[in-house]
């Protein structure tokens, strides 16, 4: 049997709403979720699954089809051996079963739900259990793998926009209320932002510094309701990133200004415009929208999971690691930071 031909297992802990309920909206494009995408990959089947809630565990089984259900994860590491550990669990617990599961020897490859964890310590001791058990790890920002962010980093690697000189990234999104900071980890910029922090360091490289302001009307104890933050890139680039910002509605998006041109890209189709000479001014240039390029689409759901199959069978490496998870989550946490020292500019080490 050929690489490509064998037949792959996978496991799934946590089956709530990105685990798997999320396939139930019935105006969201399919897969949306980790057991969705696993479902629709040839060759791959589900065959256990962990959650502590009782009646979404057996919701699971029915749909999926699987039996092997369990309450505590731990018994499903102990009783099975699978190629694919999906962790869709909540942030707080992502260090804990990632571990675990690489210390297990009974997986070969984890895809993770992001963000990675709720510290870079954390993100660290995932990280070193993977490489020292060889387990590949892939991080959820399934953004990257979708077919026009592909083609968007292609236009920019190829200098279409020149140098890129500016990133916006905007997570919009609607007042998340009295949550506790200490329960979920952060708010809309750690929960959504997440993906823009992810997006600055797959166009453009690593950060190195971070000024950020973050306002909490529901009390210092409370998630923010919204983060904002200038990034310095070490490209030489300067992002601006909001997260938040209690709005009736929900916005994804991305804008790269370049030296030569603009991509945006995010929930809505992408767009392009270059640098023409102006037809209103005499002597100057302005931005003209061109058609963005034709690109074959795709699930990014999917997509991620395959380039864990990829990494698992043929040791090549996913372009969502968990180095990549932890450099996104460096932002956002540089951002908590540096609002708590009054705006002060805070470092990035890596």
């Amino acid at each position: 049997m050929s690489k490509r031909q064998e037949k792959l297992s996978a496991a799934i802990i946590g089956t709530g709403r990105i685990g798997w309920m999320l396939e139930l909206d019935l105006l969201r494009g399919k897969p949306c979720t980790h057991a969705g995408a696993l479902a629709a990959i040839p060759g791959v089947r589900i065959v256990a699954a962990a959650d502590p809630d009782k009646e979404r565990l057996r919701s699971f089984g029915r749909r999926f089809k699987v039996r092997s259900l369990y309450r505590d994860y731990r018994e499903l590491l102990e009783k099975n051996e699978v190629d694919i550990l999906t962790v869709a669990a909540p942030t707080p617990l992502h260090c804990r079963i990632v571990t675990e599961a690489a210390s297990s020897g009974k997986v070969r490859g984890i895809y993770c739900e992001k963000p990675i964890s709720q510290t870079l310590e954390e993100a660290d001791q995932m990280i070193e259990a993977c490489d020292r058990a060889g387990v590949a790890l892939v991080i959820g920002h399934e953004r990257r793998f979708g077919a026009h962010f592909l083609k968007a980093r292609e236009l920019v690697r190829d200098g279409v926009i020149g140098e890129v000189r500016t990133l916006i990234g905007q997570a919009l999104s609607s007042d998340p209320g009295v949550v506790s900071r200490e329960e979920a980890g952060g708010g809309p910029l750690f929960h959504d932002g997440t993906h823009l922090t992810d997006l600055f360091g797959y166009f453009c490289g690593p950060a190195e510094w971070v000024i950020g302001q973050v306002r909490r009307s529901h009390g210092p104890s409370n998630i923010e309701h919204t983060a904002l933050a200038l990034v310095g890139m070490k490209c030489g680039a300067f992002g601006f990133i909001e997260g938040g910002g209690r709005r009736k509605y929900f916005s994804f998006e991305l804008e790269l200004q370049g030296t030569e041109g603009v991509l945006r890209v995010g929930n809505n189709p992408p767009q392009l415009s270059l640098s023409r000479p102006s037809k209103r001014l005499d002597g100057f240039r302005e931005l003209e929208q061109v058609e963005f390029p034709s690109y074959i689409p795709n699930n990014g759901f999917i997509a991620g999971f395959e380039s864990l199959i990829e990494e698992i069978l043929s040791g090549v490496p996913s372009i969502s690691s968990g180095r990549d998870g932890r450099a996104a989550l460096e932002i956002i946490l540089a951002v908590y930071e540096s609002a708590a020292k009054g705006g002060k500019r805070v470092r990035i080490k890596r």
